[in-house]
């Protein structure tokens, strides 16, 4: 259950835009500077998973649910970049899928994993709930990243990796 959920963040890997249209790599630029603020402490958060304990867990989770509030904020205070609101958006339901994921389906998923003695119906569920929340992260994740590349193409942007670095925190 863990790999499955730990597998998915490679599909944070975001893109950074060459500045071949300087206004729209910049505009480009924010949204993924938005996002990774708030990545490194996901990727963090999933290593607490083998050993964390319930109360460091539920601890990052409430820090990760003010940080995905934070980019709400500063991406819904964006206007759209010459009338394109596509990214901006998909950026937006990115946040907002996390969020969600955040404040309801790992709450239960917590204190299964929190639970080192699980029961083979406890091991099931995680499994089913674990796989239904990455179906629907990877169709997130890949939505966002289609539209990146398409307004990309649209401005004559060259994409580029932007790895994620580790929190320090």
């Amino acid at each position: 259950m863990l790999r499955k959920i730990i597998f998915c963040l490679p599909l944070f890997v975001i893109f950074w835009a060459g500045a071949q249209n300087k206004k729209a790599a910049k505009y480009n630029n924010k949204i993924i500077n938005i996002q990774h603020e708030v990545t490194p402490k996901i990727v963090r958060f999933f290593k607490t998973f083998e050993k964390g304990s319930l109360e460091e867990l539920k601890a990052q989770q409430k820090v990760l649910i003010a940080e995905f509030d934070m980019g709400i904020s500063k991406i819904s205070a964006m206007k759209t970049f010459e009338g394109d609101a596509a990214l901006r958006d998909a950026a937006l339901d990115w946040f907002k899928f996390y969020k969600s994921s955040f404040e309801k389906e790992y709450n239960h998923i917590l204190e299964l994993v929190a639970n080192r003695d699980r029961s083979k119906e406890d091991h099931e569920k995680l499994d089913k709930l674990t796989d239904e929340l990455v179906k629907e992260e990877e169709r997130v994740d890949d939505n966002f990243a289609k539209i990146q590349e398409a307004f990309a193409k649209r401005h004559n942007l060259e994409l580029r990796p932007y790895p994620i670095e580790p929190s320090k925190e």
